[in-house]
């Protein structure tokens, strides 16, 4: 097997590992074929695979072709995370399975998917019925902890096989991604909202639900945040959705489509979700949404679509790493990018014709502040779980964190449930912190209303069409920044 072979190899696989996901999201199968596609690829993840690509790394570089080495590294660190992934599979599809197929009873007699849990806290008026919905939720949190401490006994052995003490040494080795930096970030971020956070979330709780922040827990905070969902549902309409959307977007210079490579498909039943299915990038992505009417539908959709369209613009004569196995946060920060439209007062405006804005903007904020810190919370627990390489003892520890990060009660049996998808917490909060730089950098050419300027969306399909051949923090370096906590420090200084 050469590295042609490799890449062809894994983008065929990938191929098929999307289109049952995004088969299987859409009901239209019920059950997976991901195992017997694992099957299929054994020798594609064995460790000779690996050496061949370290072996094409090194004839590059004895070569002096730094555009193959940088490449090929991607390449590597892709297989890498694809051998992670097969490794883990067993276990990660039967905790995908519990969630998909688990159903609560509620009290009217009804019962309701587990994942749909959250979205009846944020109508539960009576706190008695939120420590019920939450109750369930730990119950089952409960059955997944033996399987989630396997997972990261299993996480250790790949990593040792791979030649490094942990997972945590893995993403750094693989990646370059500095750690020290992203957990200091995380620290940072925490120190210097802490006032500003206790002060706006305490007096919002108060208010809300009428006890101090202390005293309130987690499945509290979907109730206290509902109000910017609940209390505003009439301006953001989903009837006219994909016209107001394919509206904006040709104002920006931007096909809704993306010129036939995007799908997209509504329904409205159920709940707000979104998949987004990037089956073969950028030739085929699609986009399904489940929506009904209001705000949280149209975040829903908007993060979505800021996914979509990034695959769907990506540069097809790229090598596959390049187009598939890059950096995953990159991803994340341009639905980021879209979904936080509905923070500008003007796009609310003119895209939706929304001008009772001031309170919504307040809540609105809150909310990404709450949940910045909560990833910040997460990263730093992530880190230290992954570093020890061990569940053993880790409650306390993570219980601790999570009220250090959003000053509530947090159960303690979500331990590992939260941090499930090893240092994910990591990619986000990297997007979360390249956002606003990205944001930065359209205004910077476009101004503040950078979503109606037609040539936004040329400039922007520029830097979708590169992939994944540039991580996060080198896209930062390329604009002329650096991660950073300081522009969010802003937003919130401004906006709360």
């Amino acid at each position: 097997m050469d590295v042609d072979t490799i890449r062809s190899r894994l983008e065929d696989y990938r191929t098929a590992l999307e289109l049952d996901r995004y088969e299987l999201a859409r009901g239209l199968r019920t059950e997976s074929i991901a195992r017997t596609l694992r099957a299929q690829q054994d020798d594609l993840f064995a460790l000779e695979t690996r050496s061949l690509i370290e072996s094409a790394i090194a004839s590059a570089e004895r070569h002096s072709l730094p555009r193959d080495v940088h490449s090929l590294k991607i390449l590597r660190a892709g297989w890498t995370r694809q051998h992670v992934q097969q490794e883990l599979a067993p276990i990660d599809s039967a905790i995908d399975r519990h969630g998909r197929v688990v159903t609560i009873a509620l009290r009217d007699g009804t019962r309701q998917p587990l994942r749909d849990l959250k979205l009846l806290l944020a109508t539960a008026e009576s706190a008695d019925y939120r420590q019920e919905l939450e109750s369930n939720r730990i119950q089952q949190a409960k059955l997944l902890i033996p399987l989630m401490r396997e997972k990261i006994g299993i996480e250790q052995g790949v990593a040792s096989a791979l030649g490094q003490p942990s997972l945590l040494a893995l993403l750094e080795a693989e990646t370059g991604v500095d750690l020290e930096a992203i957990t200091s970030h995380a620290r940072a971020f925490l120190d210097q909202t802490h006032d500003l956070y206790q002060e706006v979330m305490g007096w919002t709780v108060r208010k809300r639900i009428g006890v101090p922040l202390a005293d309130a827990r987690r499945c509290d905070m979907p109730y206290v945040l509902a109000g910017r969902y609940l209390d505003y549902e009439e301006a953001f309409s989903a009837a006219d959705m994909i016209l107001r959307t394919r509206g904006f977007l040709d104002r920006m210079g931007i096909s809704l489509n993306a010129g036939g490579r995007l799908k997209v498909e509504l329904d409205n039943q159920g709940p707000a979700r979104a998949y987004v299915g990037p089956v073969r990038v950028p030739a085929d992505v699609r986009l399904a949404l489940e929506i009904k009417d209001g705000q949280r539908d149209w975040q829903t959709f908007l993060e979505a679509l800021g996914r979509a369209l990034y695959f769907s613009h990506v540069d097809p004569e790229a090598p596959f790493e390049q187009r598939c196995l890059g950096d995953p946060g990159l991803e994340l920060a341009y639905g980021r990018l879209f979904r936080n439209l509905l923070l500008e007062r003007e796009w609310l405006r003119q895209s939706l014709e929304f001008n009772r804005s001031k309170d919504y903007l307040v809540l609105s904020y809150l909310e990404r502040l709450y949940d910045m810190r909560l990833c910040c919370g997460r990263v730093l627990y992530d880190v230290e779980l992954r570093r020890r390489g061990s569940a053993e003892g880790m409650e306390d520890v993570f219980e601790e964190r999570m009220r250090d990060a959003v000053k509530l009660s947090f159960p303690r049996e979500f331990y590992l449930h939260d941090v499930r998808a090893g240092l994910h917490s990591v990619t986000q909060l990297r997007a979360r912190l390249f956002e606003p730089l990205l944001n930065l950098h359209l205004l910077h050419y476009f101004d503040e209303t950078w979503w109606r300027n037609p040539r936004c969306g040329p400039f922007l399909s520029g830097l979708w069409a590169r992939g994944g051949r540039l991580g996060i923090e080198a896209a930062a370096e390329d604009m002329g920044y650096q991660l950073s906590i300081k522009p969010l420090l802003k937003l919130f200084a401004k906006n709360l």
